[in-house]
């Protein structure tokens, strides 16, 4: 397949790209960048088109479009300026993009859209997992994943196959949250946040990207996924498990109130989250390398 991927120079795009290169498929990488980055070099089958957004010329011949464009969110305050930057990157940017996507005289067979697991909601409690057919909540990142959903419709009427990316927690220690987690838990001092009972819903970058072609090899998926693990934990679940992984110990808490003082508002990213589970990818029978945390720590952090 001829994918156009546009977010493919962030740490998962550049990981997506890799794997599905080595499976077959070629790539167009709409970017800002003037080249591509170095881990490309001597691949062939990867295109580099600069731009801020791409004309509908540039969309012509391509079997997918894969959208994972957006301001980062977690570990910055959330000023006025900032939340309108996040707002922007995804809702005006993906209308902007679909648009384009609508005016192709050979439109993509499949458009696959980036949005979160904040759709659900954030809390600091313990609650019945959320599934693909829960209903959204009303706080400002749940807001902006609806809104942020809504801009694909108009690739829907037009009959093209649409999937919505619900992401959690993207495990690599080469970048996201996990790698910013690593140093304090190396020196001993790592530990959860606030109340440590608020959900994790993570997933292993291989499982990411394993969906991600599951998704583009699969005509009958449509439709909002959740893609996280079928194992969601809680804040304090997972610094347990990944303090016995570096073999390091677990006796630090971080006060909710320190959080606060960092990030203001922002600082829901980390003191609350929500418990999802993958309830359409389950039931279609795609199987999860690392359905459990301990196994996906262990290979991540080890290689076992």
């Amino acid at each position: 397949m001829k994918i156009g991927i546009l977010g493919g120079t962030g740490l998962i795009g550049k990981e997506f790209i890799l794997y599905a290169v080595r499976r077959g498929h070629s790539f167009r990488v709409f970017s800002r960048r003037d080249k591509l980055p170095k881990e490309f070099t001597d691949i062939s089958g990867i295109e580099l088109v600069t731009c801020s957004i791409p004309n509908s010329s540039d969309l012509e011949g391509l079997d997918v479009v894969l959208n994972l464009v957006g301001e980062p969110i977690a570990g910055i305050r959330w000023t006025d300026e900032r939340k309108k930057m996040i707002e922007t990157s995804r809702v005006d940017f993906t209308r902007g993009l679909v648009a384009r996507v609508s005016d192709t005289k050979n439109p993509p067979k499949l458009f696959l859209q980036a949005s979160a697991v904040g759709y659900y909601g954030m809390t600091e409690e313990s609650h019945i997992p959320f599934t693909e057919s829960s209903p959204p909540a009303e706080d400002f990142l749940a807001k902006l994943c609806v809104d942020w959903e809504k801009q694909v419709d108009p690739i829907q009427e037009k009959k093209i196959r649409t999937v919505v990316l619900r992401t959690g927690i993207v495990l690599s220690p080469k970048g996201g949250a996990l790698e910013k987690m690593l140093p304090p838990f190396r020196l001993g001092l790592g530990g959860a946040i606030a109340s440590g009972k608020q959900g994790m819903s993570w997933i292993h970058i291989v499982d990411f990207l394993s969906a991600l072609l599951y998704f583009m090899e699969t005509p009958s998926t449509s439709g909002a996924y959740n893609l996280t693990a079928p194992n969601p934990v809680t804040n304090e679940e997972f610094s347990k498990v990944l303090a016995a992984t570096l073999g390091r110990p677990n006796l630090f808490r971080v006060p909710s109130l320190a959080v606060q003082a960092l990030f203001g508002e922002g600082s829901v990213v980390v003191t609350k989250g929500q418990f999802v589970v993958p309830e359409k990818l389950i039931q279609e029978g795609f199987v999860f390398q690392f359905p459990k945390l301990e196994y996906a720590l262990n290979n991540l952090l080890k290689g076992n």
